[in-house]
């Protein structure tokens, strides 16, 4: 294929940043130019020649994350780049080409494949990078209680790992245990009270738990670390409107206002129920 990445064009304009490895690990801006590299060195690489099969791999990824809804426009199959990803990592030995495979598996919805890699990944370099990958996989495969044992094992190496308590967090959250989740989401703020996300689930388990005085004050936390946070706002919308309270919703619409949210005709309707 004389395109193996099918884009011949810029996908955007802007400044140039970066070389290409950089730009792929961050989704950055490709160039028309950088494309045409790419489909270059990809197409040598599929001939046998040798070329920097890790960059064409992880740009095989970087774009079916981002281009693949695109495929079926044009009868293409949706696991193109999956397929082109997986002809670059196979010839890539070692630990970065097994790590590679595990990320193609998990793209594919393979988890049970993805885990064996992992697993085998952790057992021959030990890495912390791939205990905390290991943790969200279980996560993805709804093993809410496999997963926190592996978090609280991880902890037990480093209490204070913020990373992991938080991850822990979301895994007792999604496991449907609400005040684990909550008290280990008290545990990260107590060690970054910046963390808006933090503060939003902390509001989540508190919702779930019906208490929602407790839940309404972690949200505005949530929106007080980070103005734009909408699904912040929301919840407290949520909260506001179901117990009547129109005063204060109006003026949680108008905050979002000032923040470049378009509520116009929320506050509209929001000023009708005050009246």
């Amino acid at each position: 294929m004389d395109y193996p990445f099918l884009f011949r064009k810029s996908m955007a304009l802007g400044f140039r940043v970066g070389d290409l490895h950089e730009k792929i690990e961050n989704l950055g801006i490709l160039f028309t130019d950088e494309i045409e590299e790419l489909n270059e060195k990809a197409r040598r690489a599929l001939l046998g020649e040798k070329e920097d099969l890790y960059l064409l791999a992880k740009t095989a990824i970087f774009f079916h994350r981002r281009f693949s809804f695109y495929l079926e426009n044009f009868e293409i199959e949706k696991n193109y780049y999956l397929s082109l990803a997986d002809k670059f990592a196979s010839k890539i030995e070692g630990e970065v080409g097994k790590y590679m495979r595990y990320q193609i598996l998990k793209e594919k919805g393979d988890l049970d494949g993805a885990q064996e890699i992992i697993d085998e990944l952790i057992e021959e370099y030990g890495r912390r990078e791939y205990m905390i990958e290991k943790g969200k996989l279980l996560v993805d495969m709804e093993k809410w209680g496999a997963a926190i044992q592996h978090y609280n094992t991880m902890l037990q190496e480093n209490e204070d790992d913020k990373e992991v308590w938080k991850l822990l967090a979301y895994a007792l959250y999604k496991a449907e245990k609400y005040e684990d989740a909550e008290r280990a989401y008290l545990r990260v703020l107590e060690m970054d009270s910046e963390d808006s996300e933090a503060w939003y689930y902390r509001g989540l388990c508190l919702k779930a738990m019906d208490k929602w005085g407790g839940a309404l004050q972690s949200f505005q936390s949530a929106v007080r670390k980070n103005p734009k946070f909408l699904e912040a706002y929301e919840e407290i919308l949520s909260i506001l409107e179901d117990r009547g309270m129109y005063n204060r919703a109006l003026s949680t619409l108008l905050k979002m206002k000032e923040e470049g949210f378009e509520v116009d005709e929320r506050i509209r309707e929001m000023e009708e129920r005050v009246k």
